[in-house]
């Protein structure tokens, strides 16, 4: 009798695991990844017209700090984001090396900028960030990210001066991710456009 069992047994085993997938597994097992969304210009951003906090509480507009005509990169961080403080020393490097080239470097932080206004406040002392950090309204990364609701960060968007998107990057390998940042603001700063957008 155990025989039969342990045979009857094998015999369904085999059975569903030769059978063809249903549609439903098809769903939760998707061949190709998803598409990935593209992400809006630097014109449509700035058509949105969005309200940033700087970190001592003042109310400005974001267009007033993306300027015109000039390569921009902006990086969506928080404190708590231990791939952020690992990214910060490049992003301190990338500014200073190619702020004579126009290029201007914006920190998105995600945080409460009420909540958290004096704790960022004291990271970005702490961490000599020495380019512009706001608080940016969860408005701004859902636009830039197709609605989505969860942040994935950090998240760098390299513009050209033309405006049109140069790379995305999400997350931080310091091994590999310093060399295509620096590649994609060098191609943002001669006019160069990469094909490929996210890293």
């Amino acid at each position: 009798m155990k025989t039969i069992l342990l045979l009857a047994s094998l015999f369904t085993i085999t059975l569903l695991m030769s059978a063809p997938a249903t549609h439903s597994s098809a769903r939760q097992f998707p061949q190709a990844a998803p598409q990935q969304p593209s992400i809006p210009s630097l014109d449509q951003l700035k058509a949105k017209d969005f309200k940033v906090k700087t970190i001592d509480g003042e109310s400005v507009s974001l267009n007033s700090l993306l300027g015109e005509g000039k390569p921009v990169l902006i990086d969506f961080w928080a404190t708590w984001c231990g791939p952020c403080r690992m990214e910060i020393p490049h992003l301190k490097e990338v500014h200073r090396k190619y702020a004579k080239d126009g290029l201007i470097v914006i920190g998105m932080n995600l945080e409460d900028p009420v909540e958290d206004r004096q704790a960022v406040k004291k990271f970005v002392k702490d961490f000599d960030m020495d380019y512009q950090s706001v608080f940016a309204p969860s408005q701004i990364y859902r636009f830039l990210n197709s609605g989505a609701p969860s942040y994935r960060i950090p998240q760098t968007i390299v513009y050209g001066a033309d405006g049109s998107v140069v790379r995305r990057l999400v997350g931080y390998n310091p091994r590999i991710g310093r060399d295509v940042l620096n590649r994609a603001v060098e191609k943002a700063i001669g006019g160069g456009q990469e094909k490929k957008l996210s890293e």
